[in-house]
């Protein structure tokens, strides 16, 4: 399968769609620490690259009612009020579903505008959720439109197939997603037989 296509495959989507919750999580996360540190806002440029406020190891997890729900972990936050932005270094967050399955999001570098919630994430970026692996250099994650983008190669594997292209559109609220670019799609040697299952009624 190649040329630039729509992966209209639904179960594909909502795979990807669980992954992103854990790109959500990272961002609300975010705003937990920045009201819980008490800081003042520094006035200054917006220039100034100095960091309010900077946290090492840090670790949090989001629980209702004992239950967790997600959890972000990165080696160090550094938070730029003056600016509205917090950067993630060596960042992994995870989501955690009441099936039991775990959807996990990890990247060398996370930029979040705590402003608008915007995100990117840059730098071996890997979204695992059971036998499906997403990887990329880098994803932008835009919450007013709810659109997810990557301009760099994209591929998508899991146990049967594996689908590959130079740049990823994800609309989050019309349940789209577009491979462009040298798309291609391959089953792999060990879908011999699960093909036909999965078609069988």
């Amino acid at each position: 399968m190649k040329g630039g296509n729509t992966i209209s495959t639904k179960k594909v989507i909502r795979r990807v769609l669980i992954a992103i919750m854990a790109a959500t999580a990272l961002s609300t996360g975010v705003i937990l620490v920045t009201h819980r540190s008490g800081e003042v806002p520094v006035t200054g440029p917006a220039t100034n690259e100095k960091a309010t406020l900077t946290l090492d190891k840090m670790r949090h997890t989001s629980s209702r009612q004992g239950v967790d729900e997600w959890s972000v972990e990165a080696e160090t936050v550094n938070l730029y009020n003056t600016e509205n932005r917090a950067v993630f270094l060596m960042l992994t967050a995870r989501y955690f579903e009441k099936s039991g399955a775990v959807t996990t999001l990890t990247a060398d570098k996370g930029v979040l505008d705590t402003e608008t919630r915007n995100m990117e994430v840059s730098g071996n970026v890997v979204v695992t959720r059971g036998g499906i692996t997403i990887t990329s250099d880098a994803l932008t994650y835009t919450k007013e439109s709810q659109v997810i983008i990557s301009t760099t190669p994209v591929v998508i594997t899991d146990s049967i197939s594996r689908l590959t292209g130079d740049a990823m559109f994800l609309d989050l609220a019309g349940g789209r997603m577009t491979l462009d670019g040298n798309v291609n799609g391959t089953l792999l040697e060990e879908s011999k037989g699960k093909f036909d299952e999965t078609r069988s009624p």
